[in-house]
């Protein structure tokens, strides 16, 4: 269920582009100092984890064929 949870969100929340927002740092560098920015993480960590979701979850076919609405 909480798996779910978290395809639901990232399936909400893609963006027109198939990516997501990433409007913040992602990494800590050194707190209330400085913040690090990886441009690549908000793209390639969801789409790992719907392909890795689909992949042990889903027979055949597309992702939103196997999870419910």
């Amino acid at each position: 269920p909480s798996v779910e949870r978290g395809v639901h969100y990232l399936l909400d929340t893609q963006q027109l582009d198939g990516f997501w927002k990433n409007e913040y740092s992602n990494a800590p560098g050194f707190p209330r100092f400085f913040y690090l920015k990886y441009h690549g993480y908000h793209k390639f960590f969801p789409l790992w984890a719907l392909a890795r979701f689909r992949n042990e979850h889903c027979k055949v076919g597309m992702l939103a064929d196997c999870i419910s609405r």
